[in-house]
């Protein structure tokens, strides 16, 4: 039962259960290191397995050196194994052994884009050609299933030779597979399609090989009216003595590996308390906007809350405007893929707060301006000044939409199954409600609305980590005792070649801390709406503390989610690796984690993150525009009050 040990390890690895195997083929590889052919299947598990990139090039290594020699026996096997992990073998091998040519030809498709295309291109002749013997035909179309990236005219061709099979045979049986596994989504129902899927369901019944390829095309692209039929197949139990035993083991394994494929790709929804959740919090940011909007009576109350706001909540205001929904999912994926280090940066608060705090502010509230780019023309001239606003406009138009199409397209999709021709009309939903509460209450509105908002997300952040403790028991049972071998260890200093220095970090937060407080105006209008220095610098100072708080719960977050996604696996995303999902882990865990209701709660907690930021944007932007456009070069008579005036520039953005 050798290579049905290798096929489920490597089944376990596809679906990124890695734990226990490195540590099984690594006393295999000890016992049958020597042992041609079935020596390539270890080192090709431990090629996938848990470890560090050094690691995994020994095996590589390992199988390269096999592939050289020609006079290996098991040198097709080596072929096939770097196909397999899509490593080019480095060296161009001229042979007549069609076997190995095939595999040749897959592998090579992996040392460029072009050669890719060439590479197909050369599977799909040998695929047509009749002058290859069946096995090197059928090669080819589990190469290309492997490689799936085939064209529409590929497809075309490839369904066609095999609806034009007349016998059974490998060959048939992995051509039909391959068309039904490469089916382009726009010609899931076309008739063709329904004629492959009836003949992959038949070839099966009297072949365990060819039962074992339909429940691998099953894992692809079946559905949960599939699931019976595969629990049969993973529940047989046979006898040791049966002369299939072998065999039957492999479509048991493969049968459980397509089982948990399909559940991956189950779709969880929202229950309508979720909804009406979300729809309540949507209702609370519109009173809020009206409420202010019966506040405000000048054009100062409405742009900077009268110069005398909290300077504790515009702290929380600011923190909140710099924390997009972009932060909100990256940081607990930063925390899985770099650990802490990521988070050195805030190391240099300290440096950001004297800095800001004892040198710019003071000197941006001793001008008594509305906007920060009035402080260049009088410094510089007017040119610098439309410069400098050409470049804020501009950065905050293309700011809002990637807030908002990460927020809708990216992760609302990721939690809410809807289709996605919807997300244009969700995105303008969110616009507008957004835009109704800010042009409504002026920045007042926008302030107490980021200080709801910030309570929110950072909640169903702190949720989200107490459930998942209650899952495991504690705390202590899913915080990491040590450090996980993928992450890189702490470096001190400075490096060009590295991001996740602790020296870089702190200069890279330090400079973009001085930039935004310095220049941009959504930070210095939260300035100046406080009532003096002193404020302003506490404002500051609250600002830097709770984005302290809220790296540290997204950290611990992150660690949570890589903790409860670990244990359960079943719950990833179909077709990813851990790794590649780290950003999404946290959308996923909402929808399927969290209790009914709480669900709703969070991913108000999103859209609050979104809307924080938005709202900051608009009121910023229109402010510039009112002040630095309009009240600079179309001075008039006023027909109609100030805040009016602003409040229908918070429509000019849109």
């Amino acid at each position: 039962m050798k290579w049905e040990k290798i096929h489920a390890a490597e089944y376990l690895l596809a679906l990124d259960y890695q734990i226990g195997v490195d540590s099984v083929f690594k006393k295999e590889e000890l016992k049958f290191g020597n042992e041609p052919y079935y020596r390539i299947g270890i080192w090709r598990v431990l090629a996938q397995s848990g470890g560090n990139d050094d690691f995994k090039k020994v095996w590589i290594d390992k199988i390269r050196a096999v592939y050289q020699d020609s006079l290996s026996q098991d040198r097709i096997h080596a072929a096939e194994a770097l196909a397999k992990l899509e490593k080019s073998p480095n060296i161009e091998v001229q042979t007549n052994d069609e076997i190995l040519h095939v595999f040749n030809t897959w592998a090579y498709a992996y040392s460029s884009e072009s050669r890719k295309k060439q590479s197909i291109a050369d599977l799909m002749e040998i695929l047509k050609g009749e002058e290859y013997s069946d096995r090197a035909r059928k090669l080819a179309a589990y190469a290309l299933r492997k490689v799936k990236v085939i064209s529409a005219s590929d497809w075309d061709q490839i369904t066609d030779l095999a609806l034009s099979q007349t016998e059974i045979s490998d060959f048939q049986v992995y051509l039909t597979s391959l068309s039904w596994i490469t089916t382009p989504k726009d010609s899931l129902s076309v008739p063709r399609m329904e004629k492959i899927k009836n003949r992959m369901s038949k070839v099966g019944e009297d072949n365990l090989i060819y039962q074992r390829e339909y429940a691998y095309t099953l894992g692809e692209k079946g559905n949960n009216l599939d699931l019976d039929l595969l629990e049969r197949m993973a529940n047989l139990n046979p006898d040791k003595d049966n002369p299939s035993y072998n065999q039957l083991i492999d479509l048991k394994v493969t049968a459980a590996y397509a089982l948990l494929r399909i559940e991956r790709r189950v779709e969880a929804k929202l229950s309508w308390i979720d909804w009406l959740v979300i729809s309540l919090y949507g209702a609370l940011m519109l009173g809020i906007g009206y409420f202010y909007s019966k506040v405000n009576k000048t054009k100062e109350d409405y742009l900077l809350g009268g110069r005398k706001m909290n300077s504790v909540s515009i702290g929380i205001s600011l923190f909140a405007t710099l924390l997009s929904t972009v932060s909100y999912l990256s940081y607990p994926g930063e925390m899985i893929k770099y650990g802490p280090v990521i988070f050195a940066g805030m190391l240099g608060f300290p440096i950001v707060y004297f800095v800001a705090g004892w040198w710019l502010i003071p000197r941006i509230m001793a001008m008594k301006v509305t906007s920060a780019y009035e402080i260049l023309e009088l410094k510089l001239g007017l040119s610098i000044r439309m410069l400098a606003i050409f470049m804020f406009l501009s950065l905050r138009f293309l700011w809002m939409a990637t807030i908002i199409y990460v927020t809708i397209d990216v992760t609302f999709l990721t939690v809410v199954p809807i289709d996605p021709s919807y997300v244009p009309l969700v995105s303008i939903l969110l616009m507008l409600i957004t835009i109704v509460y800010t042009s409504m209450g002026g920045l007042k509105a926008v302030v107490v609305t980021d200080v709801v908002q910030t309570v929110v997300f950072l909640g169903g952040a702190f949720l989200s980590i107490l459930i998942v403790s209650m899952h495991f028991g504690s705390v202590s049972s899913w915080f990491p005792t040590e450090w996980p071998a993928y992450w890189k260890p702490i470096q001190f200093g400075f490096d060009t070649q590295e991001r996740t220095t602790i020296g870089n970090a702190v200069v890279m937060l330090f400079a973009w801390y001085i930039c935004t407080t310095g220049s941009d105006q959504m930070a210095i209008q939260r300035y100046l709406s406080t009532r003096d220095i002193k404020a302003a610098r506490k404002s500051l100072k609250v600002s830097l503390y709770t984005n302290l708080l809220a790296k540290c719960l997204l950290g611990l977050l992150g660690l949570a989610m890589f903790a409860f996604f670990s244990k359960n696996q079943h719950f990833l995303a179909d077709g990813q690796s851990f790794s590649e999902q780290s950003d999404t882990l946290f959308p996923r865990f909402i929808l399927l984690g969290l209790p009914v209701g709480i669900s709703g709660l969070v991913i108000a907690g999103l859209l609050a993150a979104a809307m924080s930021s938005l709202s900051s944007g608009l009121n910023s932007v229109s402010t510039v525009i009112s002040e630095d456009i309009f009240n600079r070069f179309f001075k008039r008579k006023k027909k109609f009050p100030s805040k009016a005036h602003c409040n229908r520039l918070k429509f000019f953005p849109t």
